[in-house]
């Protein structure tokens, strides 16, 4: 009888994480902490977040490295007060990686006097990582007094440039002040200081622009609103709180604050007011606003007025105006609305959608969502994404309860409905736009499984960048049957390399039937070549072979390198093909 742990290490040395898993399930429910750990980190990285954190907590309480792998995920999935717990149990128990880490997150809430006690127990404990962590602490602090020492000689010698650059160049550093929270604070009262020395409101432009990069949106449509007040004829602050109100999907604040930068005769916020017009269907006012963009640009701002022009006259023959919406109609669904109807809410919202009345559409789906609803999220979140332009990280969050629902439906159907397949994947296609790949690896794992060709295929190449090949080959695999052809190839190499020459051969001839679309795909004939003459397909493999040595020029072009010789493969088997013969001719004369 196999010992358990110790079966499951030996597979998993050998890479075959498929097989280890059962034996890291027995032993981790024996109650052995370091297969809890690996099983948990094999399911995180395949995607199960849920059993991965079922599996950590199995031995968090007992074990650092589960306690360590048990708060990360909790803080990536935006649990940092349940990350926070767990940090401090691992550094309980020993674990310099968890006290490293609880410093850090202890420095992105603003406790630096903490973060830095706790980094300096983890390095007498002899983590060399929280030496690291204190000597960028120090870095930054560095960097920050610096800009305070030159914006204080600046402002003492009255040199105003000075003064700006130096806060300029303090705001661009967005992830140290993220990373390091107590600071920002010290930031704000840099920027006020130079904009009341300079009297300029570029630095409360840009306090709003850091406060808002720091997620701290109140604070910068203040600082933001304060600049526009303070200087009104002044074009920055509201051309930039428009915009990035804009981003939120805030239509109706996003207008009101551009045309207040038209107003000044800013270009840009032209260029904004009618992209804003256009995507309500508003064409007259787009073209006006174009028009006046090209009247105001400077020489150099290259944007293209004509192009732009040819855009609204294309989208108004085709798409028309956006139909004026009944009044009565619209009177009697928002008396409903206030009654408390979440589905004349959803309803009156459509209609004022439909009649390019973004902003107070927004306002109805809104409400209607709040109440539960999670259809009028996901309508929210296609009206303010895909017709507003907001930021995927801003709206992505009515995607997921819809998504979720989707998932449900799908994985409990014995057909998924496409139409959830491709809601899961979006979700996941969002996140990563948001640059949270890890929350988005969940989605489209989820939607992999599902049989969604494009998740699958991203998921075929993290689980490669992860070393689990077992993984990557099934996601590539599922991918090129859902019609990514530039799968196949990477399947059916990795089939062939460990003897699946009969499961390769499907999937090698759809890659190569991708060539014309994908050049790189040209290789796909060396590896088919091998995969039939794995099969004892000789003629057939010799063939693929003098086709594989035929296009290898077009190979080394797309590639930049060629990583295989087929000319030395196709020796080999016309070579296996003569001993055969001869063996064949040599048994037909003993024959005689």
């Amino acid at each position: 009888m196999h010992d358990p742990a110790a079966y499951a290490r030996q597979l998993m040395d050998r890479g075959d994480i498929d097989a280890a898993l059962p034996w890291l399930e027995r032993a981790g429910r024996a109650g052995d902490a370091s297969c809890a750990r690996t099983l948990a980190a094999v399911l995180r990285d395949r995607g199960d977040y849920e059993r991965a954190e079922r599996w950590y907590r199995a031995a968090a309480d007992r074990d650092g490295g589960c306690a360590f792998g048990l708060a990360v995920l909790l803080e990536k999935s935006g649990d940092t007060a349940g990350a926070a717990r767990w940090y401090a149990r691992g550094a309980e128990l020993g674990s310099a990686q968890c006290r490293t880490a609880a410093a850090l997150l202890s420095a992105a809430q603003g406790r630096q006097d903490e973060a830095e006690r706790l980094l300096g127990e983890a390095l007498a404990a002899g983590d060399r990582t929280a030496g690291q962590a204190l000597e960028a602490m120090e870095r930054f602090r560095s960097f920050v007094r610096r800009g305070e020492d030159t914006v204080a000689e600046a402002v003492a010698g009255g040199d105003h440039a000075m003064a700006l650059d130096a806060v300029a160049e303090l705001g661009r550093d967005v992830a140290g002040f993220r990373a390091y929270a107590s600071f920002q604070d010290d930031a704000v009262r840099l920027f006020d200081k130079v904009a009341d020395a300079a009297d300029d409101n570029r630095p409360l432009v840009w306090k709003g622009l850091l406060l808002e990069r720091v997620d701290r949106w109140d604070e910068a449509r203040r600082a933001l609103e304060e600049a526009a007040r303070r200087y009104p004829g002044r074009p920055y602050a509201p051309f930039t709180l428009g915009v990035l109100c804009r981003e939120r999907g805030l239509v109706g604040e996003a207008e009101h604050w551009l045309k207040r930068g038209a107003a000044l005769a800013d270009a840009s916020s032209m260029w904004e007011l009618a992209g804003l017009c256009l995507r309500q269907r508003r064409f007259a006012e787009a073209r006006d606003w174009y028009t006046a963009y090209g009247e105001h640009a400077g020489d150099d701002d290259h944007r293209d007025v004509e192009g732009a022009l040819e855009r609204v006259e294309a989208q108004r023959r085709t798409a028309g105006a956006a139909p004026a919406a009944d009044a009565g109609r619209l009177d009697g669904l928002r008396a409903a609305t206030e009654g408390g109807s979440p589905d004349a809410a959803v309803e009156l919202a459509g209609l004022l959608e439909e009649a390019g009345r973004f902003a107070e559409a927004a306002r109805w789906y809104g409400m209607a969502a709040e109440t539960g609803d999670v259809e009028a999220g996901l309508a929210l979140g296609e009206l303010l994404y895909g017709r507003c332009e907001a930021e995927p990280r801003h709206v992505v969050g009515w995607f997921l309860p819809a998504a979720a629902a989707a998932y449900e439906r799908a994985r409990a159907a014995s057909e998924p409905d496409e139409a959830d397949v491709r809601l899961v994947e979006r979700a996941g296609h969002l996140l990563l736009i948001a640059n949270d790949a890890f929350n988005a690896e969940r989605w489209l794992r989820r939607a992999a499984r599902l049989g969604h060709g494009k998740a699958a295929w991203w998921c075929g190449d993290r689980s490669e960048e992860y070393g689990d090949v077992q993984e990557a080959e099934r996601m590539w695999a599922l991918a090129a049957r859902r019609g990514v052809a530039w799968c196949g190839w990477p399947a059916g190499r990795s089939m062939v390399r460990r003897g699946a020459y009969a499961e390769a051969e499907p999937l090698l001839r759809l890659a190569w039937d991708g060539r014309h679309d994908e050049p790189p795909l040209h290789e796909a004939a060396y590896w088919l070549g091998l995969s039939l003459r794995g099969q004892g397909r000789l003629e057939e493999a010799a063939r693929w072979l003098r086709t594989a040595v035929d296009v290898h020029h077009r190979v080394r072009t797309a590639m930049g390198t060629a990583r295989f010789d087929p000319r030395a493969a196709l020796a080999e088997v016309l070579d296996e093909v003569s001993r055969r013969d001869e063996q064949k001719g040599e048994a037909g004369r003993g024959d005689r």
